[in-house]
């Protein structure tokens, strides 16, 4: 039973890696289309101005990425599930050879074994998950632009108050990713970006019912916990790329700009490849599959 499952999962997890490709293609495109075609080299003066870019495209990856990576996680988790009920429904359902002498019924399972061994899969079933996977296309159309959106006013509120030459340790940095973090991360929001469902068709259709188990579960507070793990990922990659401990804010400028190609790599010990194979991202898999 948990084998046609596992093998569900291990066909779809390709769509994480693809996914991510297209969200750092995504959130490239729309940054350069809506700003300065290159980096413009910081300068002295006590202002923030197009270097806030190079924050808002950090926060924005790390938001990106791990938003998919809980996604499509827990999308496989509530199809396994499901199927695996459908099995256990199968093989629970009573009928008349319940009923007959143990003799009796050996002989008619043995006639019928093909058809009871292979149950087929309902053509509507497969259709409606295919349908409850491709939504996260929508998240990667229209989620991520709006979510850009909460960034740059979740950054330009925490950087009101900085200059260029300010000086930052690493440490308050992070508290700075943090900070925008806890404005971003509303009530609501996963459900807002990835699967909006006011006044959205029958609530008692199948896709329907999908889709709402994956909302619960986005909103759960066990989803907030890992999302804040996996953020984690990508902020101590770009703090990485910081080689002092304390500088002023115009050279963090340079290296988080440098950190970009490695937030958005797919490669091995990547912060993406790294959140795919962590416990937490685990635990939420198991956590939604049981929910």
């Amino acid at each position: 039973m948990l084998a046609s499952a596992w093998e569900f999962t291990k066909r779809n997890k390709g769509k994480i890696i693809a996914g991510g490709v297209l969200i750092g293609s995504a959130i490239a495109y729309i940054q350069s289309s809506s700003g300065p075609k290159t980096l413009e080299k910081p300068h002295t003066s006590s202002e923030l101005p197009n270097q806030k870019n190079v924050f808002c495209r950090i926060v924005s990856v790390a938001f990106g990425f791990s938003i998919l990576t809980l996604t499509l996680k827990a999308q496989i988790s509530i199809l396994a599930a499901d199927t695996c009920a459908q099995f256990e429904q199968r093989n629970k359902q009573p009928t008349w050879q319940n009923y007959l002498p143990e003799s009796m019924s050996s002989m008619m399972n043995n006639k019928n074994i093909s058809s009871i061994s292979n149950p087929a899969d309902n053509p509507m079933d497969v259709g409606n998950r295919r349908i409850f996977l491709q939504c996260v296309q929508y998240f990667t159309l229209r989620g991520i632009p709006e979510l850009m959106e909460y960034v740059a006013e979740s950054v330009s509120a925490e950087l009101e108050n900085w200059k260029l030459t300010d000086v930052k340790t690493k440490t308050e940095m992070r508290d700075f990713f943090d900070k925008v973090s806890y404005r971003i991360s509303f009530s609501g929001l996963l459900t807002k970006l990835v699967a909006p469902l006011e006044g959205d068709g029958d609530n008692s259709s199948s896709v329907m019912k999908l889709l709402q188990k994956l909302t619960t579960n986005l909103e759960s507070s066990k989803s907030i916990h890992v999302l804040n793990s996996l953020l984690d990922f990508y902020f101590s990659a770009a703090l990485k790329m910081v080689a002092t401990e304390q500088q002023s804010l115009v050279k963090y400028v340079p290296a988080f700009s440098n950190s970009l190609p490695v937030l958005t790599s797919t490669a091995f010990d990547s912060p993406l490849f790294n959140s795919l194979y962590s416990s937490d991202i685990h635990q939420f898999a198991v956590y939604v599959f049981n929910s």
